[in-house]
Parts: C-alpha cells; sequence; structure tokens
C-alpha cells in the first residue's frame, strides 16, 4: 500500500464480483493491474501529484465484461464488408437490401450478405432465381442469421460444381428440385464448401474489420472475448491486430475440429497452435466440436424423435468418434468447447466428457457446452458432478412466434419446457457463462442481460409473455455468467473477471445501477467507461467523471 498509484477511481458502487469483498467504493491501479480496492479514503492515501483521478459520481462500477462464444474475426468481417439483413422482415425487402448493396458495390466479384432470418425465410421462399433477379449475374452468397443455413444463386452453383448427380458434402446438403439441381438453400456444412469456393476476406479486411468492432465492444463494455471458431490464418490476423495496437480486447480462442480429418494430424495442429499463442491478450486453448445443427432446419440431435415427424437428425460425429477425439484432446490438456442444440448432442458430449476423465483422469479441465437449447433435466446434475460449464445464449430465450413454432412442434410440451434452462442450471449449482453467438444475434451485453432476467422480448412489459419463465434469472447470476465464471471459462480468472488485487484493470463504468433498475430498463443502459489494463479504450462524451 506504500506506492502511489498511476490511477484512482473513487466514489464509485462496486460490485467486485469477488466474494472476499464484495462491495467497495474505489479502486487503486498501477502499471494496468488494480492495487488496492476499499473505501475512498483507503484508496486516496495512494494517490499523489502525479495520480490520474476519475469520479464515479456514485455510478456502478464492474469488471469489464467477456463474451465467451462470440465469432468476433468472422463476424466483424462479415458485418462490415457484406449486406446486413438482420432486420429484414418481408423477401421483397430482403430483395431491396441485397439489389441496394450489389448496386454499391459495383466491383465485387461476389455479392455477399448476412443476417436473414431462417424461421421467417425457407427454402420454398429463397429460391436461386430470386436471389438471381437483385444479383446481376454475379454469384452471390447469403447467410442466415444461424450461420447453419444458406441461400445461394445460379451462378454461385455453377462456379461451385453443384448440378444434378454432384455429391452433397459430409455433414451436409443442397436442397434440390426433383432433378437433383440445386435450389438455392444451403444446410449445415453446404454452406461453409460455398464459402471455399468464394473470395476469402484478405488479412487487410479481417483487420480492418476487427479494429472497428474492437471499439464497438468496447462501447459495450466488453473487454475479453472467446472466439468460438478459429484456423491459423485467425490466430495471425489477431496477433497482428494486437501488435498493431488495433486489438483492444483479450482473446481467447477455439479451434473446430472436423469428423473426417485424422485425428493423430488435428491434435498436432492444435498443439503448435497453442504453443505459437499463448500471450494473455491472444491465445488458443481449445478444441471445438460441431455435434449438431439447429431446430429450425432439422440437423438437432435429440434422444427420442421428432413430436410432429417422428424423424431425428444424426449427430455429426458417432459415439465412438465423440470418445476417442474427447479422449485425444483431454490427454493434451485442451479445453474441450462443444456445440450442443438438441438433448441427444448434450448427452452425447456429457457422455464424451465422462469417458474422457475415465480415461485421463480428472484434472482443471473446464469442459463446456454452448448453447444448450433442449436439455433432458436428467442431465442437469452430470454437469456438477464432471466440472463441466454450461455457456448460454439467453437473448435466445424470449418468444419468438415463428421459431416456437417450429420448436414446439419438433419438441412438444414436455421437452418444449426444457429450453434454455439456465435457471435450473444455476440453482443446481452448475457454472454458467453468458454470452451472444455474435454475428448469430446481437453482441450487446445488455439486450443479453435483461433477457436473461425477463424471458421476455426487449420492448415488452411485466405482464407480456415470456419464455419459458421458470428459467429466469437474476442480475447478479447474468453478471457473473459475463465476468468471473466468464473469465473462469476462458481461463483467465487469474488476471480478470473481479476487481481484485492483482488482476488487471478491466473495468467499466456505467450509466445506471442494474442492481436497483427495473429489470426491463436493463437494455438502455449505457456505458459511460471502459478500461482495458488501466487505459482508457473508450469514454462516453458526456461523462466528465
Amino acid at each position: 500500500m506504500s506506492e502511489s498509484a498511476d490511477l484512482i477511481i473513487t466514489h464509485a458502487d462496486i460490485r467486485t464480483m469477488d466474494s472476499r469483498q464484495p462491495r467497495a467504493e474505489a479502486v487503486a491501479i498501477r502499471d494496468g493491474r488494480i492495487v488496492a480496492v476499499g473505501s475512498n479514503e483507503d484508496v486516496e492515501r495512494l494517490a499523489n501529484a502525479g495520480t490520474r483521478r476519475i469520479d464515479a459520481q456514485g455510478r456502478l462500477l464492474l469488471p469489464g465484461l467477456q463474451d465467451t462464444h462470440v465469432h468476433f474475426q468472422l463476424s466483424s468481417a462479415d458485418l462490415y464488408h457484406n449486406a446486413s439483413l438482420y432486420d429484414v422482415a418481408t423477401v421483397d425487402e430482403l430483395l431491396a437490401r441485397i439489389r441496394a448493396f450489389a448496386e454499391q458495390h459495383p466491383n465485387k466479384p461476389w455479392i455477399r450478405g448476412v443476417g436473414f432470418s431462417p424461421s421467417i425465410f425457407g427454402p420454398d421462399v429463397l429460391t436461386k432465381e430470386r436471389l438471381d433477379s437483385v444479383t446481376g449475374g454475379r454469384p452471390a452468397l447469403i447467410f442466415a442469421t444461424d450461420y447453419h443455413n444458406g441461400w445461394a444463386n445460379s451462378a454461385a452453383f455453377e462456379i461451385a460444381g453443384v448440378k444434378p448427380g454432384s455429391p452433397d458434402p459430409e455433414n451436409g446438403s443442397y436442397v434440390r428440385l426433383p432433378d437433383g439441381s440445386p435450389k438455392g438453400w444451403l444446410v449445415e456444412d453446404a454452406i461453409w464448401a460455398m464459402n471455399r469456393v468464394a473470395p476469402g476476406y484478405t488479412s487487410d479486411e479481417y483487420l480492418e474489420a476487427m479494429r472497428h468492432y474492437s471499439k464497438e465492444f468496447n462501447r459495450r463494455g466488453i473487454t475479453g472475448v472467446l472466439d468460438a471458431m478459429v484456423n491459423r490464418n485467425y490466430m495471425q490476423n489477431y496477433q497482428a491486430s494486437y501488435e498493431r495496437g488495433d486489438l483492444t480486447v483479450r482473446v481467447r480462442a477455439t479451434s473446430k475440429i472436423f469428423a473426417h480429418k485424422p485425428l493423430d494430424e488435428q491434435v498436432a495442429e492444435l498443439i503448435d497452435l497453442r504453443r505459437t499463442y499463448h500471450g494473455d491478450r491472444v491465445s488458443l486453448h481449445s478444441a471445438k466440436f460441431f455435434l449438431d445443427g439447429v431446430l429450425e432446419n432439422g440437423t438437432a440431435a435429440l434422444i427420442e424423435p421428432r413430436a410432429d415427424t417422428g424423424g431425428n437428425a444424426e449427430l455429426m460425429f458417432t459415439q465412438a468418434q465423440i470418445d476417442e477425439y474427447f479422449a485425444a484432446f483431454d490427454r493434451e490438456k485442451f479445453q474441450i468447447h462443444v456445440h450442443t442444440i438438441g438433448d441427444g448432442a448434450v448427452r452425447a458430449a456429457v457422455d464424451g466428457i465422462e469417458h474422457a476423465m475415465r480415461q485421463n483422469g480428472k484434472w482443471d479441465s473446464r469442459h463446456q457446452l454452448a448453447h444448450l437449447q433442449v436439455v433432458n433435466p436428467a442431465d442437469i446434475p452430470r454437469f456438477r458432478s464432471l466440472g463441466i460449464l454450461a455457456n448460454f445464449q439467453t437473448l435466445w430465450a424470449q418468444p419468438h412466434e415463428e421459431a416456437d413454432a417450429i420448436m414446439n412442434a419438433m419438441l412438444g410440451p414436455e421437452r418444449a419446457c426444457w429450453a434454455y434452462p439456465i435457471g435450473e442450471f444455476i440453482r443446481q449449482g452448475v457454472t454458467c457463462m453468458v454470452s451472444s453467438d455474435w454475428g448469430v444475434t446481437t453482441y450487446d451485453p445488455f439486450q443479453i442481460l435483461q433477457t436473461a432476467v425477463t424471458r421476455q422480448k426487449l420492448d415488452a412489459r411485466e405482464t407480456d409473455p415470456a419464455h419459458t419463465p421458470q428459467h429466469r434469472i437474476g442480475i447478479d447470476d447474468a453478471l457473473r455468467g459475463y465476468t468471473i465464471n466468464a473469465a473462469h471459462a476462458a481461463w483467465r480468472e487469474d488476471c480478470t473477471g473481479s476487481v481484485s488485487v492483482g488482476k488487471y484493470a478491466d473495468l467499466i463504468v456505467l450509466d445506471r445501477n442494474l442492481y436497483d433498475i427495473s429489470p426491463y430498463e436493463i437494455a438502455g443502459t449505457q456505458v459511460l467507461l471502459t478500461l482495458l489494463g488501466g487505459e482508457e479504450v473508450h469514454r462516453d462524451p458526456g461523462f466528465d467523471g
């Protein structure tokens, strides 16, 4: 306590997320780290003539938020360089948006877009001919919001060689007409097969987009991310962005594992990536598995068949592969990060993690399952007993007429009541994170936090319908899912995630106290100040603290 601070923040309502000292008034920072947390009087003792001061004016101060399931680099590029379609509600509006983008960018070799709703628009509506009508003969590839469905035009299919008799990619399909020609709609890995044919982004395009969205994330209080699907090129770009001084979020990353590629080669690649990228600002630490798809296109894997058709989707890895691959990466001390939508995929993942633990013994693995749209209640206690983390995208847990109709028909009433059951997970003592899956939906944490608490639409009143309201959670649990639990999931709670002595001064000051306001006001929150390692990376022009 004898050395002076570079910066002190006083007169704050600090919720530290540290159980040893839950509340405080002030914090002192030196060399980017927290050196004191306590009363205004205690922290003032560390100030001298050269100390910078911030008066929080009674505002809520929290650890910086961390989004532990986000496609930061890909979505930055997709949103920055392509047509944004997230808010379109009619076919005419969709086509007009794409036509306008094509006209504004006459030199782009491909027309690209992202964000149409697969619940509103389906394969019978989004045909290749409709896309042909607004793309002027140039090839076009459009992603749905979920990145599990896509739409392409005739020129794109011709370049990709998709025609009657051509094969579908493994774990994907082209919706076809009776003669075998493509209809226009792409499912699962067919999207990525088409994406490989289209020209990719240059490194400079990725870096430009990440520079922009780093600041946008800071503006919403986010200081750390876990990129849920990277490759070697992405890691090179992250490191380059950091070295340029443009990357103002901390990045942990997970690399996708494929069922059709040799296991030994993939393990060796991740070992090399982890060895190469292991800094506290850019690092790779986990292996990503997709075990199923999504409910909307029927590719989610369920324990029991669908209630409406009696059908089901197969897992994208066999259970034998899951056991073998999970055990191999667990043996090399990689965290396993799993996409699981249906309860069948959830159970297969939990079984695989349990198999890995039997083979290798327990360690501080922090394996995590993401999405968890449908969970069999019998599997929830296994998360706690096996130490599995649960990663929820709570914005999805609000009423959505089209998507809910699909889900309810597929699952029936008994299973549908176990949709996004974060409340029950927390009641049973499972460590839960709250995250976005951007660009599937917004990265705005305050919209996501509000939905976690209300399970209602963002413009709802208290009496309006709620989605499975029995799984609501309180604001403190929701914030822990974005701070200390998120840091734990990203293997960096030793240096981030709480306002604690010794940790980096990744801090945010808000314009309202989330603990005191109505839950229906959370989404309107503005971030007045964001610090990363004690340095200002965002300040609201109206904040004079």
